[in-house]
Formats: structure tokens, C-alpha cells, sequence
């Protein structure tokens, strides 16, 4: 980590935690696979259950792009 301004960024959307983390996610993925021309982003639990209302799949789609991105949702798939 570089810094703590890195740990107190604020996010799109009513929760930070639904946004930032997913957008990272979607970016080293983005990163690491840049050949890639469709991607197919599957949200569990909580994610996927507040997800629309939280912006969590637009701060994804931002970062890999609407015309060629899926989202699935899956809310009642919970992981301890």
C-alpha cells in the first residue's frame, strides 16, 4: 500500500465497499488479460444482492467496458 489516502478513497454509489473493490478487481483483471475482447463478471452474496442499487456493476463496467461485458448475478450464493 502506498499510502492511507489509498485506504480512504471514496467511491460512486451509497457503499464505497460495493464499488472500490470490484472497480480494482475489474482493472488488475483488465491488466493482466489486455488480448481479451468479452468478459464475464459473475457477483455472489452481497454483492449481487445490493449490487444494482450500490453501482457495483457500473464502476465494473466503467473499467471493462458495457459492449462487451456480462454481468450475472447470484445473491443467493453465499460463501463463508
Amino acid at each position: 500500500m502506498k499510502s492511507l489516502r489509498e485506504l480512504y478513497r471514496i467511491g460512486q454509489g451509497p457503499s464505497s465497499s460495493h464499488t472500490m473493490g470490484p472497480r480494482r478487481a475489474a482493472e488488475q483483471y483488465a491488466e493482466r488479460h489486455p488480448e481479451a475482447r468479452q468478459f464475464r463478471v459473475t457477483l455472489y452474496g452481497s454483492l449481487a444482492a445490493t449490487g444494482k442499487g450500490h453501482l457495483t456493476d457500473y464502476a465494473i463496467l466503467q473499467v471493462l467496458g458495457e459492449d462487451r461485458t456480462e454481468i450475472v448475478w447470484h445473491p443467493e450464493i453465499v460463501t463463508a
